[in-house]
């Protein structure tokens, strides 16, 4: 009887603390009507099943993640997200000379909604522009590609429909 009463009582203490208050709860609608949607998963469902959608969009993952960017970059810590295979190696040593750490990042270019898929990134990339300038990452990587093709010279590199070596390689005498 003892134990029963126990499994009782600690079922109910868990239980009560996982309920929220009527304040705690998110709106289901706008002061409009219109129904709100927190997430870009529940927003593609609905929209595949009506493409005329009229919601109100509240994107509570952006919001966290801008949060949690700022929170990192007040305690000091800034990220580079890009992807740039053959320069990215030679951008990583260089940024973390500055402190800043890298992570490889491919985005896409669909959006869903008005969701917002990497607003971590850009508040770090913005720091990044803050901090050091608007032309600071464009100056490493042009110079992680200098290196890579003076170190990599019978590799073609192309840009722009351009390959790019003999011009870097006859800039710095190599032939």
């Amino acid at each position: 009887m003892n134990k029963l009463l126990i499994v009782f009582l600690v079922t109910l203490i868990l239980n009560s603390c996982n309920k929220k208050t009527e304040t705690e709860k998110l709106a289901e609608f706008d002061k409009n009507g219109k129904l709100i949607v927190y997430s870009e998963e529940v927003y593609a469902k609905m929209w595949v099943k009506n493409k005329n959608l009229k919601v109100t969009v509240i994107d509570t993952f952006c919001i966290n993640q801008k949060s949690k960017a700022l929170k990192d970059i007040k305690n000091g810590k800034l990220i580079y997200f890009g992807f740039h295979p053959r320069e990215f190696p030679k951008m990583t040593k260089i940024l973390s000379k500055f402190g800043i750490e890298t992570k490889e990042h491919l985005g896409r270019c669909v959006r869903m909604g008005g969701f917002e898929p990497y607003c971590y990134q850009e508040e770090m990339y913005k720091e990044i522009n803050r901090k050091y300038g608007e032309n600071f990452i464009d100056s490493i990587f042009k110079v992680a590609q200098k290196e890579f093709i003076i170190e990599n010279p019978n590799v073609e590199y192309m840009a722009d429909g351009i390959d790019l070596r003999k011009k870097i390689l006859e800039e710095n005498n190599i032939h």
